[in-house]
């Protein structure tokens, strides 16, 4: 068997728990990027019709992309 059968695609929100599992931001990073408008709501993060604050993996990681290049072209 293929090891590509046991991949599972990623969904485009996760709450933070999984976001601090899969790219390393604990809870408290999290909330101030959040708190300091470097994620923006509707971009980076929204809150669902639940209350639950829900994080757009894709969005960080590009945004973590673009900073890494900002900053190595300085």
């Amino acid at each position: 068997m293929n090891t590509a059968d046991y991949l599972i695609p990623l969904p485009k929100w996760v709450k933070s728990s999984l976001l601090a599992k899969l790219n390393g931001y604990s809870l408290d990073a999290q909330e101030k990027k959040r708190a300091r408008g470097v994620w923006i709501e509707g971009i980076h993060w929204i809150k669902a019709p639940d209350g639950n604050i829900m994080y757009n993996l894709r969005a960080i990681d590009l945004w973590a992309e673009s900073e890494f290049k900002r900053h190595k072209s300085l």
